[in-house]
């Protein structure tokens, strides 16, 4: 490793296969073994589609779970267990992976928990009776605690649909899919929060970087470095041209006096491009002095009390802001990143402190969580914020009373025909616009499942909202849901793939509505796509389904499931011998009862969610 007249740490990525593997090398050539990253949780929750909610409503349990991911990349797994109709279980699991994690030892995990006990689980290519073994390690946690939890490969126990299998061992060489689950036969509320899932490696020694790039492919984190001191930290920010706009915001909000203390402190210091990023007039906004708070918050987002350089950094994983929220500092294609936020120089020394220039303004939660700032963060609802902003109806999404929003993201908006967006934002269709985005805004907090099993719901424009499993989507009035139950705070926002009204292969769609003429929103004539999300149509379906049987609505219950298999037979997600099975499964129904009909429906249903959530991949 060539060598520097300052301090160099590099971060070196060994991918032996497409899970990362970080290693520490300073200049003497030590380094520090930090086993592999499985799942560092960023960002917002309307991407967060990496995890999938299993619950025990497959089975025919009223226990209901739930996750969200925060802004600091902690997921939070939470709800309610029921020991009902022989239930007792709620779990996240990951999409399908393949990782080779031969070279470590166990599970680490960064959580906090609430006193209960929770079970890691993993499935490798083991099979028992022709279905995937689960292999789990269970861990009690300490309510209200943040701790790691090692859970050593050893001590993952092999099991089947709750049979106990003792002579099955776990191959950490083919882990196929991770998850976690509470069961511990105890009803009532659960809550985990998780920083991260990791592995724990074998140990330390000392290779060159030859050596370390001999054991596979390796992508060195090119981070710049200082070599000199620069004066106060508000120096090198005031003389530093990349800050300009930084230094504008620490004046604007009465900061800079805070910067000329000399107690110790470490910035992450977005340049002036980063600023750039943010939505058009944000910054003129937060200037203005009614938002100084907002200001205030954000900047000291960006401090750290004390030192804190890179190799510190890198070996916490997590520092705390002078506010005490979590920055997470991660590993991601090669670089270092704080947050969102990729670390571009790294360690210029101040007398008072250290900086760090980072390419992307760190943005914390609002201190009062709503619907819009919920929509803000997500960053994938620009249009219809500008749209709600147009309409006056801001209030209405950071007001008191609960809504629930079918938010349509900005590809929904792009796919409008050319020009129907600018129409709408025009002051003369004010009308117009208001009743469109009401007729995506339903009164109360309602869930996924509840719009399933109403069927319909009336819009705050007076409009009809339809639901339903159409050709095996989740649609409301055409529009594909695809993802739901986000939190928002004062409401819950669903993700929808096409504006309500203007849904795929509509007559709309191809001229576009006069708005000037209709007097309100475009009419509802909605065809549907077809969508590969079986898991979801099947779980969909045993929601709806259950409470239809358990009230002696038999033959309703059984229609739906012989809908489901229906729409099965057609995925293309499934090979030709599943999809034909999926068929004969519907026809040998037709010659039972009604009530054994929904069984054995429902047992094919089962088997198939079994199939897919232990063996995807």
């Amino acid at each position: 490793m060539k060598k520097s007249s300052c301090p160099v740490v590099a971060t070196i990525l060994i991918m032996s296969s497409p899970l990362l593997q970080t290693i520490s090398i300073a200049d003497d050539g030590s380094w520090a073994w930090r086993g592999q990253s499985l799942t560092e949780f960023q960002g917002n929750d309307a991407n967060a589609v990496d995890w999938q909610v299993v619950n025990d409503g497959v089975m025919g349990g009223l226990s209901k779970g739930s996750f969200a991911v925060s802004n600091a990349g902690i997921l939070t797994f939470s709800g309610t267990l029921s020991l009902e109709n022989n239930g007792g279980f709620s779990s996240i699991r990951s999409a399908a992976i393949d990782r080779n994690l031969s070279d470590d030892l166990g599970i680490l995990l960064k959580v906090r928990g609430d006193g209960r006990t929770y079970t890691m689980r993993l499935v490798s290519t083991a099979t028992f009776r022709g279905m995937p073994v689960s292999f789990s390690g269970e861990f009690k946690t300490k309510a209200g605690q943040w701790e790691q939890i090692k859970i050593p490969f050893s001590e993952f126990k092999g099991g089947w649909r709750g049979m106990r299998l003792p002579k099955e061992t776990l191959d950490p060489a083919v882990i196929r899919e991770m998850g976690l689950l509470i069961g511990d036969k105890k009803s009532g509320p659960f809550k985990l929060e998780i920083e991260y899932i990791r592995t724990y490696g074998k140990g330390q020694g000392n290779f060159t970087q030859r050596e370390v790039t001999a054991k596979g492919k390796t992508e060195v984190a090119k981070i710049n470095q200082s070599a000199k001191d620069s004066g106060k930290v508000i120096d090198a920010v005031a003389k530093d041209d990349r800050f300009s706009t930084l230094k504008a915001a620490l004046d604007g909000a009465k900061l800079t006096t805070f910067f000329q203390w000399d107690n110790k402190k470490t910035v992450f210091a977005p340049t002036n491009e980063a600023f750039a990023k943010l939505p058009e007039g944000t910054v003129e906004d937060l200037l203005k002095p009614e938002n100084k708070d907002r200001l205030v918050q954000i900047l000291s987002y960006h401090v750290h009390p004390g030192n804190l350089d890179l190799p510190s950094a890198l070996s916490t994983a997590s520092v705390t802001t002078v506010e005490k929220t979590p920055l997470k500092v991660s590993f991601e294609k090669g670089t270092v990143k704080v947050n969102d936020a990729t670390i571009t120089e790294a360690d210029i020394k101040c007398s008072d402190g250290i900086v760090h220039v980072i390419d992307t303004v760190l943005l914390p939660e609002p201190k009062e969580k709503n619907l819009l700032t919920t929509a803000q963060r997500a960053g994938s609802f620009s249009t219809l914020l500008a749209a709600a902003e147009a309409a006056g109806l801001v209030p209405a999404l950071t007001g008191k009373d609960e809504l629930t929003v079918f938010a349509p993201t900005d590809d929904a908006f792009t796919a409008l025909p050319s020009g129907t967006v600018e129409d709408l934002l025009k002051q003369e269709n004010k009308k117009q616009l208001i009743e469109l985005l009401t007729t995506h805004i339903v009164s109360g907090k309602v869930s996924a499942g509840d719009a399933l099993n109403a069927g319909k719901a009336k819009s705050l424009s007076g409009s009809e909202l339809s639901f339903k499993i159409d050709n095996g989507v989740f649609t409301v009035n055409g529009s594909t849901i695809r993802s739901v139950g986000i939190d928002g705070g004062n409401g819950v926002i669903h993700v929808i793939d096409s504006v309500i009204g203007f849904a795929s292969g509509t007559s709309e769609c191809e001229s576009g509505p006069d708005l000037t003429k209709t007097g309100g929103a475009p009419s509802t004539k909605t065809t549907s796509t077809k969508s590969d999300n079986a898991a979801e149509l099947i779980m969909a379906a045993i929601d709806k389904g259950v409470p239809l049987y358990n009230s002696g609505k038999v033959s309703e219950c059984a229609e739906i499931y012989e809908k489901t298999l229906n729409s099965l037979s057609e995925m293309k997600q499934f090979d030709a011998k599943t999809r034909d099975a999926f068929g004969e499964v519907t026809e040998a129904g037709k010659h039972y009862d009604e009530n054994r009909r929904a069984w054995f429906y429902r047992h094919a249903l089962d088997r198939t969610i079994e199939m897919m959530v232990h063996s995807r991949g």
